[in-house]
């Protein structure tokens, strides 16, 4: 096996062009859409959840968006389940994406692939070998992976064409042959799907198709994982070999990539005209700007806790309470569980709820 640089087979179709064309008005109004900065900080920071949640339950996870919001919460000596791990690695892992995205002088290279794995792969036991080429097969399903001495030099190949610049290739069709051509690599012996759908946010992110980061591909292809499933199989078959036509592939990845900015340009524009009308109203109510600021991020994440909303207004335990004491009572949040752990969620309009919060609800000044 050769060192020479790796070169994609495909053929741009017409149905193809079409996402693509679509994709690019999606960009400009994502692009354009007026944001406050603290606002898409909430956002993006939901986004990383939803990342989280889809990638892991692509490989099997059971945690749900909710449940990974919770991680959040717990300490560093928790005592973690498989999934959990897993949640909190990813959750790592796009932090790193996000920085590396800023960071153009930084080459996506090897290194970069193999640090995201480590990522992905935390805590995993050392027979994986985290970050680490196989040493050995490594058969998925009815797909036979390369063997693992060609792994080597079929990754120095791709990372060449990962670093080549090509004005003519389109971002998005650049991050589909990066998240194909490294599956069928498989050049770990875990966390291959994880990293390569990491691998191609990266790649999204540092184009000008990076919608401000706040694309969650992740969780749309859980959506449709067996589509997505199929479309790799169907144009990888049941094993490696240089040359395969990615065309099948791509078409569905670029028709992935338009339905999801669509989503999310849906999801600003309502967000948008949301937040507009949610100010206006607090402030005719008589409610402070940060009481705002907590129902406007609740409304986009689903939840708030105490420790949120200190941290998005800047004020104190006890402060925070209060004003939380004070949303449940109007009616604008419920409340679960107790103490530190609990968690308001926003009524939205023209939901029923009662006069009164439970009893346990109240004694929010107590907490410490």
């Amino acid at each position: 096996m050769n060192d020479s640089i790796f070169t994609p087979h495909y053929t741009t179709t017409p149905t193809m062009n079409v996402y693509l064309e679509d994709l690019d008005r999606q960009r400009w109004l994502i692009d354009n859409m007026l944001l406050m900065p603290k606002h898409e900080a909430w956002i993006r920071r939901e986004i990383q959840v939803r990342r989280a949640a889809g990638t892991t339950r692509i490989e099997g996870a059971t945690l749900d968006e909710d449940a990974v919001r919770g991680l959040e919460g717990l300490g560093p000596g928790a005592r973690l389940t498989e999934d959990e791990r897993a949640n909190i690695n990813a959750l790592q892992a796009y932090e790193f994406i996000d920085f590396l995205s800023d960071q153009p002088d930084i080459p996506v290279d090897e290194l970069v692939i193999r640090q995201l794995n480590r990522y992905f792969m935390n805590g995993a036991s050392d027979t994986l070998t985290p970050g680490s080429y196989r040493k050995g097969p490594n058969k998925v399903g009815n797909f036979s992976t390369p063997d693992q001495g060609d792994v080597p030099a079929l990754m120095r190949s791709f990372a060449q064409w990962l670093r080549k610049d090509d004005e003519e290739m389109p971002p998005v069709i650049k991050a589909g042959l990066a998240h194909l051509h490294l599956v069928a690599i498989h050049p770990f012996w875990d966390g291959n799907g994880r990293t390569a759908r990491g691998l191609s946010t990266l790649i999204l992110q540092r184009s000008a198709f990076g919608f401000r980061k706040l694309l969650s591909l992740e969780s749309y292809l859980f959506e449709i994982r067996d589509d997505y499933f199929l479309a790799i199989e169907q144009t990888l078959g049941r094993g490696f070999a240089l040359g395969y036509d990615t065309s099948r592939w791509l078409e569905f990845f670029a028709r992935a990539v338009n339905v999801d900015a669509g989503q999310l340009v849906a999801r600003l524009t309502d967000w948008h005209r949301m937040m507009q009308d949610v100010y206006k109203k607090f402030a005719d109510e008589g409610w402070n700007q940060r009481q705002a600021d907590a129902f406007t991020f609740a409304y986009q994440a689903g939840r708030i806790t105490r420790g949120d909303y200190m941290e998005i207004t800047g004020v104190s335990p006890v402060t925070a309470s209060r004003d939380l004491a004070a949303l449940v009572k109007g009616g604008v949040f419920t409340a679960e569980g107790k103490t530190r752990r609990r968690i308001y969620r926003p009524v939205l309009p023209g939901a029923e709820v009662k006069d009164e919060p439970p009893e346990e609800q109240l004694p929010l000044i107590s907490e410490r």
